[in-house]
């Protein structure tokens, strides 16, 4: 049964439906992991679908591995797995804990207050040039180009680098999408997430890495190169992997939350006029944006013993995949799941995350998706859809790739 695992299936957005009968008859299932599109097959998985275990499944690292077996649905190679554990997003406490101490500290309420005056000037910039073409790609650009900005802002590289992390970003993340399957493509490697696959970026990483160690600036990538773990300078494999972390995991998940809560909001005119009516409400906005179209669709654990969760029996070595937009949508924590409501109250989404993984930045992307919708309610009057929303073929990320949009300043002008 491929009904979550197929990437065509997402062609046209999450299957909430599937997920919906999974979530009532069979929470803990088994699924098949057939080859499929060119992309190789594996082993089978285990998807839990409510929110509680899903929860449960991301704080107990103990039972449930982020190491053994990496984050990535799609297994790595044996000789890649080494490397890849010195990714934050693959590491188990308490090996994890004094390494995402060096980087927490980045996104404090201070430093995202220092940050703000450029996300919000960047927008209102984006979003000026974007209408004097008329209609525009609200994607291509302004999305996508505000992440990219506050991106390299946040990582200290020249603007004229940007364009290389899109391009890495499209080639990862993207890679069961044929228009971006084969871009940076390494003959004889299926994942794009390999260390020879990665290369051109490591090389990049390296170079930066010692033009900081010169030159350190108030970035992520010089507290990095300064910081020490444990009494000691972290590795060149973990700085990598940390540079892998921001460079492509962080970008891509905001640049699929923006378009994504925007969308929301368009296909809810009545909850689009209330937010403009009542501003105060940007939060709870946020909260139910993330929350109805999460970026991330799922991540996957390990187990490291027999156990059982929703009434499956689950063995040591088995993959256990936590689905974030049906834990959203669980109608034991949401009333109403399927509704989109932006007064909402409680919003215990898990679209960043729980336990010792939960997003590090997502106070960098809430602060986004603010300026954004700021934007859309304050300067695009009657911004509506222009044509199709094409999405990025993914049963990793709910990423759009394009939305064609118009609006009232088109007919003023």
């Amino acid at each position: 049964m491929n009904e979550i695992f197929d990437p065509a299936v997402y062609d046209s957005g999450i299957p909430y439906e599937a997920y919906e009968r999974l979530r009532a008859e069979q929470p803990v299932s088994w699924h098949e992991e057939p080859a499929l599109h060119g992309l190789p097959g594996g082993p089978g998985f285990w998807a839990v679908m409510r929110h509680a275990d899903v929860q449960y499944v991301s704080r107990t690292p103990e039972v449930f591995s982020a190491t053994l077996g990496a984050t990535q649905l799609l297994d790595p190679a044996p000789g890649d797995l080494g490397f890849l554990r010195a990714m934050l997003l693959n590491m188990d406490p308490p090996t994890h804990n004094p390494l995402r101490r060096t980087i927490s500290h980045l996104f404090t309420p201070r430093r995202l207050a220092e940050l703000e005056p450029l996300i919000a000037a960047t927008t209102v910039r984006l979003v000026e040039e974007a209408k004097e073409r008329g209609t525009f790609d609200l994607v291509q650009d302004v999305t996508d180009r505000l992440a990219l900005t506050t991106l390299a802002e946040v990582m200290g590289v020249p603007e004229s680098d940007q364009r290389l992390f899109f391009e890495w970003a499209n080639r990862i993340i993207g890679y069961q999408d044929d228009e971006y399957r084969l871009l940076g493509a390494v003959d004889g490697i299926d994942n794009p997430r390999s260390p020879d696959a990665l290369q051109d970026m490591h090389d990049y990483a390296s170079e930066l890495r010692e033009y900081r160690l010169r030159h350190p600036g108030p970035d992520v990538i010089s507290a990095l190169v300064h910081a020490e773990v444990d009494g000691r300078r972290i590795s060149d494999e973990e700085f990598k992997n940390m540079f892998f972390l921001f460079a492509v995991a962080g970008n891509d998940t905001t640049r699929s939350a923006l378009p994504g809560g925007i969308q929301a909001l368009l296909d809810h005119p009545d909850q689009l006029d209330l937010l403009k009516r009542e501003p105060q409400r940007w939060g709870g906005a946020i909260e139910e944006c993330l929350r109805y179209a999460p970026p991330v669709i799922h991540f996957r654990r390990t187990a490291t013993r027999r156990t059982e969760l929703g009434g499956a029996v689950i063995q040591a070595g088995d993959k256990v995949v936590v689905f974030y937009p049906a834990a959203n949508r669980d109608p034991s924590v949401f009333e109403n799941p399927d509704v989109f409501d932006i007064t909402r109250k409680p919003n215990r989404h898990v679209s960043f995350g729980h336990g010792p993984h939960v997003c590090v930045a997502a106070g960098l992307a809430r602060m986004q998706l603010k300026h954004m919708f700021t934007a859309v309610a304050e300067r695009l009057p009657g911004l509506r859809l222009d044509g199709p929303v094409e999405r990025l073929r993914s049963n990793f990320v709910a990423a759009v790739k394009r939305m064609p949009v118009t609006g009232d300043w088109v007919e003023a002008a």
